[in-house]
């Protein structure tokens, strides 16, 4: 676990995932990686938008006053937008193409906000 400054461990419930739902999450990202060796290339990118779209589920469980909008919004868009993979894989490459800008752009306007 990770230190501050001042040597004090941040307590536990500071977190965004219990520890099953971090076990759950790594289960999940773990046999991806093994099913990937046989399945098509744009699979792993399914399957890491999927891992996304987990992450988040598992953060709307708790209090997130400030990211929770975003997160939520974010969770319906990659959980629409993944299945166009199965039958408009140009429109999900584009989308997958396009999510990280959105993400980092509010990371950005978050850090900022921080900063005000």
């Amino acid at each position: 676990m990770a230190e501050t400054t001042d040597g004090v461990t941040p307590a536990a419930t500071a977190g965004v995932l219990t520890e099953e739902q971090a076990f759950r999450l790594i289960a999940y990202l773990t046999s991806s990686a093994e099913i990937s060796l046989h399945e098509p290339t744009y699979y792993g990118s399914l399957r890491l938008i999927d891992a996304a779209s987990r992450l988040i589920g598992f953060m709307l469980e708790h209090d997130l006053p400030t990211a929770e909008p975003y997160l939520r919004e974010l969770k319906e868009e990659l959980d629409t937008k993944k299945v166009w993979s199965m039958w408009d894989r140009e429109a999900y490459y584009d989308f997958v193409q396009a999510v990280p800008a959105d993400v980092a752009a509010e990371m950005m306007r978050r850090e900022s906000e921080a900063q005000s």
